[in-house]
């Protein structure tokens, strides 16, 4: 009789938690004022009114000089965190006809996983510094490779113009105890994040009846509590039995995998990246979500080493070496 010997999976902490952090960690505004000039009334500056010479700022529509008029900003602007690639297509203000507006931003999620996918954590929505608490969020669930619309909505007591208030707004992902990303409202200031790396490695580790081979891999930024400054190198496997391999199969699981980083830390594979599979004769295991995935140092650039081992040592322990420029 075969035996299959299965663990649990190992859960990480959801990064709601780190948004609330984060809002925690930063004042709010009570009134949600946009500080740092003084607060004008809507009826004395028109939409898109404060730059110079009377124009809208480059990436906005001034729609009209009334001030119930709506402003629209285009960003156009992408980001990456957790498996989504997210892009802040517009934002909107809109007068309330007491001095205060509505904002509203319209984001895009692409899911570069192959699973269908939520943002275990909302974007915060910061303003001049400060999480606004009080914003509502629409985070769709994304289809593996796919792509939806979500939205981030807020409203402000009082402002100066449209686009000094959309200067001083950004979307904000994760804490700063963490690797964040920050997409500014601002038309010329930069997204603060680390696009996700393809990396072209191609290998075969055997032992005894067990061959693995390393089909790709990725290089990401980790998004786990309390790694800020740490990175993911993540080795897709297929997996092929050799024809010896006794009745009943053979365990493969994610300690068997290890590797050393270009600082010569020597790392077993995280159960992040889970690997239980009991293993056939003749049998071949290739599935998309199969991954070694190791915790490194960033910027995760250098010389690594991976080895795998199911018999701690009583056979030759077979190893692959590759770069990650």
């Amino acid at each position: 009789m075969r035996t299959k010997f299965t663990r649990s999976k190992l859960t990480t902490v959801g990064a709601a938690v780190l948004v609330a952090t984060s809002a925690m960690l930063l004042t709010a505004c009570n009134d949600k004022d946009v500080k740092g000039s003084p607060v004008t009334s809507v009826s004395a500056v028109p939409l898109g009114g404060a730059t110079t010479g009377g124009g809208a700022a480059p990436g906005s529509t001034d729609k009209g000089g009334s001030n119930s008029q709506a402003t629209v900003r285009t960003i156009g602007k992408t980001g990456w965190y957790e498996g989504f690639e997210i892009t802040v297509d517009k934002a909107t203000v809109t007068p309330d006809g007491s001095g205060g507006a509505s904002i509203r931003v319209d984001i895009t999620y692409k899911n570069d996983t192959t699973k269908d996918k939520t943002l275990s954590a909302a974007a915060g929505l910061q303003i001049n510094g400060a999480i606004d608490q009080g914003a509502s969020y629409d985070t769709p669930t994304v289809p593996g490779k796919g792509s939806a619309a979500g939205d981030l909505t807020t409203s402000v007591k009082k402002f100066d113009s449209a686009d000094h208030l959309l200067d001083t707004i950004n979307i904000v992902y994760g804490t700063a105890a963490e690797n964040q990303t920050i997409i500014p409202l601002k038309t010329d200031a930069k997204v603060d994040s680390v696009q996700p790396k393809t990396l072209n490695v191609s290998g075969t580790l055997v032992q005894d009846q067990t061959t693995v081979m390393i089909t790709g891999g990725t290089l990401t930024p980790s998004y786990t509590k309390g790694e800020r400054n740490k990175m993911e190198v993540s080795l897709h496997i297929k997996l092929v039995g050799g024809a010896g391999i006794s009745a009943g199969g053979s365990n493969i699981f994610t300690e068997y995998f290890s590797i050393k980083t270009p600082d010569g830390q020597s790392l077993v594979a995280d159960a992040r990246g889970f690997i239980d599979e009991l293993l056939d004769r003749n049998q071949t295991i290739d599935k998309a979500d199969l991954v070694a995935t190791f915790v490194v140092p960033s910027p995760g650039t250098g010389n690594y080493v991976v080895s795998y081992d199911a018999t701690k040592g009583a056979s030759a322990v077979p190893t692959y070496a590759f770069t990650v420029s």
